[in-house]
């Protein structure tokens, strides 16, 4: 594979939607995720939970440092300059998450 092929990136019609619940599931705490809540809202806590259970604690303190920035690009660059992290890997853990979720939310 070429270096730029593998630099491409592609997103999936459902990245803002989880990017979106992700970002809510980390702000809300569970005993809040009902109250005035709507459905949607409630079935997308519950998927990003069953999939962040699922989450070893180094891949939850990552996302959670990425998904707490303003863009996840920004956050990805920032935490990888940061800690020496490899971009590839973050982004592969990323898309993995994604895809679990969507699917858990019946995205796909």
């Amino acid at each position: 594979m070429s270096k730029n092929v593998r630099e491409l990136k592609t997103r999936c019609y459902y990245t803002d939607y989880v990017s979106h619940a992700i970002r809510f599931y980390l702000s809300t705490p569970e005993t809040l995720k009902t109250e005035g809540k709507r459905k949607a809202d409630i079935e997308n806590w519950i998927a990003v939970q069953s999939v962040w259970h699922r989450l070893k604690p180094e891949e939850k303190q990552v996302l959670e440092t990425i998904y707490k920035t303003h863009k996840v690009g920004e956050g990805v660059r920032t935490y990888c300059q940061r800690t020496g992290a490899n971009e590839y890997d973050i982004w592969v853990l990323i898309t993995k998450t994604g895809s679990a979720i969507a699917k858990r939310r019946g995205l796909v």
